[in-house]
């Protein structure tokens, strides 16, 4: 039980980090988990559970406490808030935990926390829940569905109505059910140091299940994971983990031997580790027939040494030898790279609408305001970075949102202010997308560019395009 408790507690904790903004979600979770990497397969399950499941369901979580509770929940101290939170989502959602331990661990946090005054309220609210969790209902549907979808998928009402205007009704719903189903972890096979077969015949003697990817070949979906640093597999660089939506990206980096990519917004180095290692593919036969060794180049960049880190990591433990990384601020024109660049990759800051799934705190903190803001960051960045493609060189344009403002709108921008021409992306992509897409809401592959809808497609919400500079 005791260990039972202090799981609670470290949720506890998470939540409240998240919630005074000291940490996003994906950061506090991961932090937590490496600091008890010594805690059982169990309980990391369990407080992995809880705190995305407290955050994923946070807006319907307030919703049905606020029937019950006569302190609104926003007026409570965010101790208590978090705490009733993580408590009511056991009571909802997890059918395993008894509603009495429950309870009494609740009331039991909150006396340790020095909360002995509140200790009675948390109860009686908590045991109210418990017995009316029945009667408990959402809100009409039928008299108001823009509140309805906001409560029941637990996004603000705002962007509801956002994603109705840009996919209308049925897809947006379509959306929201996709992000509150749970993420699968996709990684991609290192083809320079493993074959696929021999990634899952290493997988199998670890007792992790492994089955294949929905588009990518060089894809696998796990399961039976505890902690991903403990797989041999991903410490010795054969495997890395990325969605499929990054990885199909990787099909539009057209790269030849000896060619210079740069990829301006790299961290933590997923796209720019997949275009290394097209390239050294790429070089292995040249054109001519003749082995080339390597002259080709990646050049990974983003704006600080802490991003820097990560990249480097990530080329340490996967073994790249043609990925160069520098620190360097994507706004900042660096007059050495004008036209020199074969393929310029540019992953730019986005609102991250797409990837809500794996990071709930994100609906909670994007507002209206900031999709302009980002919008505008991403015409300055890529009126510098564009300069840096070579006539005929290509342009990868991608974000992790759903935002038309911030994906297909800034590609018929960049056509509109800059020299660049968009390349038919069809033949690149594996057909069983191609089905899926075609006609889809914000996809022309014609045209360059293609949308991923969470929930239309297995993946994260992804945006890609394939420009050409004439």
């Amino acid at each position: 039980m005791a260990s039972e408790i202090n799981v609670r507690e470290l949720v506890l904790v998470t939540l409240m980090d998240i919630d005074k903004g000291t940490k996003h979600a994906s950061e506090a979770i991961s932090s937590t988990l490496r600091n008890y990497q010594y805690m059982s397969k169990q309980e990391r399950s369990f407080y992995t559970r809880l705190c995305e499941g407290t955050l994923e369901y946070q807006i319907q979580l307030d919703y049905i406490i606020n029937q019950v509770s006569k302190t609104p929940i926003h007026k409570c101290k965010p101790f208590i808030r978090s705490l009733l939170r993580m408590s009511l989502y056991q009571l909802r959602f997890m059918d395993g935990v008894p509603e009495e331990a429950v309870c009494n661990e609740a009331v039991k946090l909150a006396k340790k926390k020095g909360f002995q005054s509140l200790s009675g309220f948390v109860n009686g609210v908590l045991r109210n829940l418990a017995r009316q969790q029945e009667r408990i209902s959402l809100p009409s549907r039928a008299e108001n569905e823009i509140q309805y979808l906001s409560i029941a998928y637990s996004i603000p009402e705002w962007l509801v109505k956002q994603l109705v205007e840009w996919y209308s009704l049925e897809l947006a719903e379509t959306m929201l059910q996709a992000f509150l189903q749970e993420a699968p972890l996709t990684v991609r096979v290192n083809l320079e140091r493993a074959t696929k077969e021999e990634v899952l015949q290493e997988l199998e003697q670890e007792g992790i299940q492994a089955e294949d990817g929905i588009y990518a070949d060089n894809a696998l979906r796990l399961s039976g994971i505890n902690y991903v640093n403990r797989i041999k597999a991903f410490r010795q660089g054969w495997i890395t983990v990325q969605d499929e939506s990054s990885i199909l990206q990787g099909n539009l980096v057209l790269a030849k031997a000896g060619d210079m990519i740069v990829d301006v917004c790299a961290a933590p180095g997923g796209k720019s580790l997949h275009a290394a290692e097209r390239l050294l593919l790429a070089e292995k036969v040249s054109q001519s027939g003749h082995i080339s060794h390597g002259s080709g180049m990646v050049i990974a960049r983003d704006i600080s040494e802490g991003k820097v880190e990560r990249i480097e990591e990530n080329i340490d433990r996967m073994g790249y030898s043609n990925l160069k990384v520098e620190v360097w601020n994507a706004l900042a024109l660096d007059e050495s790279k004008i036209k020199s660049a074969d393929i310029v990759m540019a992953d730019v800051p986005c609102s991250g609408l797409g990837v809500i799934g794996r990071k709930a705190d994100i609906k909670y903190h994007i507002t209206k305001e900031q999709l302009e803001e980002l919008e505008d960051l991403q015409r300055n960045i890529l009126q510098v970075v564009t300069q840096y493609v070579k006539k005929n060189g290509y342009f990868i344009y991608s974000t992790c949102t759903v935002n038309p403002g911030e994906n297909e709108n800034q590609v018929t921008w960049i056509q509109q202010q800059f020299s660049f021409k968009p390349v038919d992306i069809e033949a690149l992509l594996p057909p069983e997308l191609v089905k899926q897409v075609k006609g889809q809401p914000g996809t022309d592959l014609h045209q360059g560019y293609c949308t991923l809808l969470p929930g239309k497609q297995a993946c994260d919400g992804f945006f890609f395009a394939l420009l050409r500079r004439i």
